[in-house]
């Protein structure tokens, strides 16, 4: 609170302006030249007027012509005081008698006294020329009426407003003001707007006083239109700095007043956000930015911090460019900036904290040696411990110091520890794939003739995952996973498991429920192995071709497990006698596999696990001459 009662000072005493006004005439360069009315149009004493007409100040005569050719216009600017007598002035004052809506100007000079246009003159309206240049000379805003004791002036383009458009702004008064107010000895400004420029100099369309003279342009050209006449001569006119003058390239005062006066006909003036508004959002934003800074770590913070000054610009600039409002984001920025900045002093803070505090407790530890007793330990202090050098110096040589006391005897703790875990997780998986195998054993031993097929399946199983090249840790996984594929054989009443001769229909759609059976003991485990194992009990009598069962899986709808599974069994189940068959050799059931047969044909199989079986199956015809005599 402190911190942004700080800032809102600093910006309150204009120490943010420079930067503010930086961050304006930037935004008007980004969004560049904007279309203007083409009803006003500059009538420019030029260069070329000055070389036609003679020195100034020429002959009124001049603009009593002018103002003959423009007599179609709604209104006439002159940005030309006229306070010295001169012969010609009868003719000029019939002139703008003649053309009803002339607009004169006044300023006032340095004793603050009106200088006024010759009474002789009678025009429609006047108004004041003053602009409002900021302390870098650039000018951004006006006041569209001063008032001089009682009498009310108002400005140049807001005369000439309501010359054209037959209307009466709404004003300030000095005793009711509306609008913020500028005393100066007596002198009030009121109605102040900030000039919403349309481009660089010559943005709005000039014409040459000495052309228009010379019939160079018809009179119905005027129809309709505001003309502004004013110099634009290199050392005759004031040359005026705005936001676009970034090189240096000011424009023409009469200009600058068509700038003005094109923001009154289409209601672009800048108004600008109220103090309130903005110190009200940016304690509002500043409390929200602190609190999530307070929450997240450092990354987040800092990307937050990055994105609220991207959000804030971008606002800002659409606010400027799209409703013509500004909000002068510089105190945001800071508040922003500094809530940021004391956020992460504040985690630095508790951070050193947090070490001052553990390196107090490792000192004091017996193992030190009794190095420094308790009464000796400082209390944690955070950065204020850490500032001096001694202070940070001393701690980060201590803790290197145990770390390297420390090291050797950590690692040779961390060898032994991580021995003694190889060691149990390798009896554990050893003890585990024994409890398998003598499970499935157990399943499998209610018929004789078939329990020793399985540790033969399961070295089936791994030359096929090799051949296939699938990771070693899975092909493992795989291949003690298939020892189980016949558990579900245990629910199968003995009468059709251990028949000798060929199953009825009925008695066959028993048996093939042994793969449901395996699959719900094996269910519901969170080891992936017995989940592998529940998926081959389920699966490994289905076929390739969608002829197997019991789902009538087809394809790759068939885990890759049961496929491999399922031509080893088949293998199996030819390689080995049963009471109602006899045993095939090796050739014999390569050849049934690989052609088919009655009961068999290769569209059965997965037809890349197939091309690995023809590739492998010599193999197998060595593991099941190999192990076909051993006990299970």
């Amino acid at each position: 609170m402190t911190g942004f009662l700080l800032i809102f000072l600093i910006d309150y005493l204009g120490f943010l302006v420079k930067f503010d006004t930086n961050l304006y005439d930037l935004f008007f360069r980004l969004r560049g030249s904007l279309k203007t009315d083409r009803r006003i149009v500059i009538a420019a004493i030029d260069e070329k007027t000055l070389e036609q007409f003679g020195r100034w100040p020429f002959s009124r005569n001049y603009y009593a012509l002018l103002l003959d050719k423009m007599n179609m216009a709604r209104a006439v600017g002159f940005d030309v005081i006229m306070t010295e007598p001169s012969a010609d002035d009868p003719e000029f004052s019939k002139a703008i008698e003649r053309q009803g809506n002339v607009i004169l100007p006044i300023y006032l000079d340095n004793a603050l006294d009106v200088v006024d246009s010759l009474r002789l003159f009678v025009p429609r309206k006047i108004g004041h020329l003053h602009a409002e240049p900021g302390i870098d000379g650039v000018v951004r805003g006006v006041f569209h009426s001063i008032y001089c004791g009682e009498t009310m002036i108002p400005s140049f383009a807001s005369a000439l407003y309501e010359v054209f458009s037959d209307d009466t702004m709404e004003r300030s008064s000095p005793s009711g003001k509306r609008v913020r107010t500028e005393p100066i000895r007596g002198v009030f400004q009121l109605d102040n707007i900030l000039i919403n420029y349309y481009g660089p100099p010559a943005t709005f369309p000039y014409v040459s006083m000495a052309d228009v003279i010379n019939n160079r342009y018809p009179d119905s050209f005027f129809a309709g239109k505001i003309i502004l006449v004013g110099f634009t001569a290199p050392g005759v006119m004031d040359r005026i700095l705005t936001p676009f003058s970034y090189h240096r390239n000011s424009m023409p005062g009469i200009e600058v007043h068509a700038n003005i006066l094109n923001n009154l006909l289409d209601h672009s003036g800048i108004r600008v956000i109220s103090m309130l508004f903005k110190y009200l959002s940016g304690f509002l934003l500043s409390l929200f930015l602190f609190i999530f800074f307070v929450r997240t770590n450092e990354k987040m913070s800092a990307v937050m911090w990055l994105g609220a000054l991207v959000f804030i610009s971008m606002c800002s600039f659409m606010l400027f460019t799209r409703v013509h409002l500004w909000i002068e984001p510089a105190f945001l920025y800071f508040a922003i900036i500094f809530i940021f900045a004391t956020t992460y002093v504040y985690r630095l803070d508790e951070a050193a904290r947090k070490l001052d505090a553990r390196y107090s407790s490792i000192v004091s530890l017996p193992s030190m040696g009794g190095k420094m007793a308790f009464s000796e330990i400082q209390p944690t202090k955070g950065l204020l411990t850490f500032l001096s050098a001694e202070g940070i110096n001393s701690r980060i040589q201590k803790l290197l110091s145990i770390e390297d006391e420390y090291e050797e005897k950590l690692q040779d703790v961390i060898n032994e520890k991580t021995m003694k875990l190889s060691d149990a997780l390798e009896m554990v998986k050893t003890m585990s794939n024994e409890v398998v195998l003598r499970l499935t054993t157990a399943a499998e031993s209610k018929d004789e003739l078939t329990g020793r097929h399985i540790s033969r399946i399961g070295l089936y199983v791994q030359e096929l995952a090799s051949f296939l090249g699938l990771p070693d840790d899975l092909a493992e996984q795989m291949t003690f996973a298939s020892a189980m594929h016949d558990v579900g054989k245990i629910g199968i009443p003995d009468s059709i498991l251990l028949k000798p001769g060929k199953l009825t229909p009925d008695e066959f759609e028993i048996m093939k429920t042994h793969t449901i059976i395996g699959e719900k003991i094996l269910s519901g485990s969170a080891h992936p192995m017995i989940q592998m194992a529940a998926t081959i009990a389920l699966c490994h009598h289905e076929r390739w071709n969608g002829k197997g069962y019991p789902r009538g899986l087809k394809c790759k709808e068939i885990p890759l497990e049961a496929r491999i599974v399922m031509i080893c069994d088949i293998y199996e189940a030819l390689r080995s006698s049963r009471p109602y068959k006899k045993s095939l050799v090796h050739h014999e059931a390569f050849m049934i596999i690989t052609k088919g047969d009655s009961k068999i044909s290769p569209g059965d199989f997965d037809p890349d696990v197939l091309q690995a079986f023809i590739s492998v199956h010599k193999r197998f015809e060595e593991i099941f001459a190999t192990y076909s005599d051993e006990p299970i």
